[in-house]
Formats: C-alpha cells, structure tokens, sequence
C-alpha cells in the first residue's frame, strides 16, 4: 500500500509584511525568505512524515535543488518526478500579516507542463489498495480524472484552487477534501456545512466528503455518518501549508488503514502543529510529535450532531 501524490511542486517566496499590499502601494517587507512548497509537494512531505510509503509525480526546473531536498529530507519516493533543464519550476510569493494569514500569486511554470503520457507512466504502477491523492495546481486535470476513473483507482481529491479546469464530472473521486470556501464555490452554493456535505453526497452518493472549517474544525461524511472533529488550540503564527498538512496526514493513516475518526484525528493535530511554524513544507510536523499533541489531548472525534 501507498499514496502516489500526482501534483504541483513551487518554490515559494515569502514576505512577511505589516498589511497585505494594497493597490497602488510600494511595500517594504519585514523578512523576506524562499521556502519549497506547492499542494503536491506540501502533501507528499505530511504524507510521508505520517509514515505512508509516498510517491511524488510531477515537474520541476533547472532550480530543482530546494524542492528535491525538500522531498528526500522528508523521505518522498521521487521517481517520477521529471526535470526539465529548460524551464523554472512553479514559484509562488506569498504575503504573511502578523495575525499568520496569507494571501498568494501563484506562477504555474512546469506544473502545467503535465501530459496524458507523463499520467499514464505514473498509473501503471499504482495498485489497487493504493491511493491517489490529487490538488489542481497541475495542467490537463480532466485527462487525469478519465485515466484514473478508467482505472478504478482510489481518488482523494482536493479542488484547490477551484477554477474551470476541474472536470464537470467528479465521479472519480473517492474522497473530497475541502474547505468551507471550496466547496461553496464547487457546489456554486452557500450555506450550513453539515447542508454542503449532503449536498455534495447527493450527487456523488458512492463518495465521501472531508469540510474542513478552520480553527472550528473539520467534518466527515458518506452516506452512512457524519462526523465532527474538534480543533486543536495552539497559537498561529503561519496558516500556510496547513490545510496541505491535514490531507496529507488523513491520506497516510487512511493508507494505513485507521478508521476514520482517527484519521480526522491526526489530521488536526498536525494541521494545528503546522500552523505554529513558519512556511509550508517545512512547518509539517513528524509523526511523534502529532502522537505526543493527541496524547496530551482530550479531542476526540464527535458524531456532527454534537457540533459546536
């Protein structure tokens, strides 16, 4: 078993600023620092560093060094990830407040370089307890989604950013995860979480769901339950990277077979561990240090009629 991660890998620049740059407006940044990141990248790393056998597929430029590094220090398998001497990889520039939000211009450089023979090389080696863990930061989604559907293969997606390019048809995905913004914008409407999920449950019945909702929290639900899991408290100093954090921790002890509520379980402790931290992949934590979080904590895992 094992998480083949089929996504976006960017250098990430950050700057840390008094207020996000208004229109019109010179900034001088307090810090500036380059950071590997990107949803595939960041979520391989969580992955990996929650002990999931890890796979990352996708591209990278001549300025590879900070993103390979960054994939072997947290022991990613990258084998089919590809290089092309003659393009940068994507960058993203990221502003931090000093409340830890953000707000990011993403370059998509060599993530949108991705073809159906790139995809095909992948899924030939993905079995069928495997999962496949997807973002849309990359080109040709929808080829992607028809070969992994033709395959019958075991789909967590996560539509961030959501844009045009996601496919119409999502019965390929096993798995949604999501924040309360996604899916509003996915379902094209608002509304009660726990409402959302039945909402996407309706169309895609065979499916599971993940709404994460910020430091409220994060839900669960298929056609059988609906679970709630409680936030941790910690004190934020960077949320970047965190939501990337809990899909990856959620896919690994999915991976490793834990019930769900248990996945939900580390899967806050660890996003709620990151956001501590500065950066995106470097602020993933180890597995031991999310085990010692959930020791010394009393959270646990609610049916979401019991949402606060």
């Amino acid at each position: 078993m094992a998480v083949f991660v089929i996504g976006s890998m960017n250098i990430d620049m950050f700057f840390d600023v008094d207020h996000f740059v208004r229109a019109k407006e010179t900034l001088l940044p307090d810090r500036c620092e380059v950071l590997p990141g990107g949803k595939g990248l960041n979520q391989a790393c969580a992955c990996s560093k929650a002990g999931a056998k890890t796979f990352m597929a996708g591209k990278i430029g001549s300025d590879r060094k900070i993103l390979l590094d960054a994939l072997n220090q947290a022991r990613v398998d990258a084998r089919f990830v590809q290089i092309d001497e003659n393009d940068m990889s994507g960058r993203a520039i990221i502003q931090r407040d000093p409340s830890g939000e953000n707000c990011i211009l993403l370059v998509p450089g060599l993530n949108h370089a991705l073809e159906c023979e790139d995809f095909e090389n992948v899924l030939e080696k993905i079995g069928e307890n495997d999962i496949v863990l997807l973002q849309n930061e990359i080109s040709n989604l929808c080829v992607l989604a028809k070969l992994l559907k033709e395959k019958g293969a075991f789909v967590v997606f996560n539509p961030a950013p959501v844009t045009d390019s996601i496919p119409k048809d999502l019965s390929f995905v096993s798995i949604l995860v999501v924040n309360e913004v996604e899916i509003e914008q996915l379902l094209s409407k608002t509304g009660d979480p726990k409402k959302l999920c039945e909402e996407w449950l309706g169309s895609y019945p065979d499916s599971s769901i993940v709404l994460t909702l910020s430091n409220h929290g994060s839900m669960f639900a298929n056609r059988n339950q609906m679970l709630f899991m409680p936030s941790f408290s910690v004190n934020a100093i960077d949320t970047t990277g965190a939501g990337d954090t809990y899909i990856g921790y959620f896919c690994a002890l999915l991976d490793q077979g834990s019930e769900i509520e248990s996945a939900l379980q580390f899967a806050s402790a660890a996003a709620a561990l990151s956001v501590t931290r500065a950066g995106a992949a470097t602020s993933i934590p180890e597995r031991k240090e999310v085990e010692a979080l959930i020791e010394k904590s009393d959270i646990l895992c609610q049916r979401a009629n019991q949402m606060v």
